[in-house]
């Protein structure tokens, strides 16, 4: 049986109890005989009920932090992820300036070269 079906099933029986002791100022006839325990294992069910609860609570709040512990792991990942991602941004971005740079000037030469032929051609 899964947590939240337990949890369920032990809303439900302190529920069931809650109510029969409200709705019943005699304590004679909380639970039927032929229902459940007599009078007399009330005090046992209702200490074991608790300690379930009890149990319970404790169990989501270990819960509750390991999700948390997770998440905040989780935060720190993507922070470096974040930082890596940035880091690998920049050295590309100066790689393809310097190719461009490159480019340029072996462009200008290839025009100085053209106008050269050209002229020398043309004479």
């Amino acid at each position: 049986m899964n947590v939240e079906a337990e949890i369920l099933d032990l809303k439900l029986r302190v529920e069931a109890l809650e109510a029969a002791l409200r709705s019943s100022p005699r304590h004679d006839d909380i639970i039927p005989a032929q229902a459940g325990p007599y009078r007399s294992e009330l005090p046992a069910l209702v200490a074991q009920v608790s300690i379930g609860v009890a149990e319970l609570r404790a169990e989501m709040a270990d819960i509750r932090t390991e999700v948390s512990q997770d998440f905040e792991a989780l935060i720190v990942e993507v922070a470096g992820v974040r930082v890596q991602m940035t880091e690998n941004y920049k050295a590309i971005h100066s790689d393809l300036l310097g190719k461009i740079d490159s480019l340029r000037c072996e462009m200008i030469d290839l025009g100085l070269r053209l106008d050269r032929l050209t002229e020398t051609g043309g004479a």
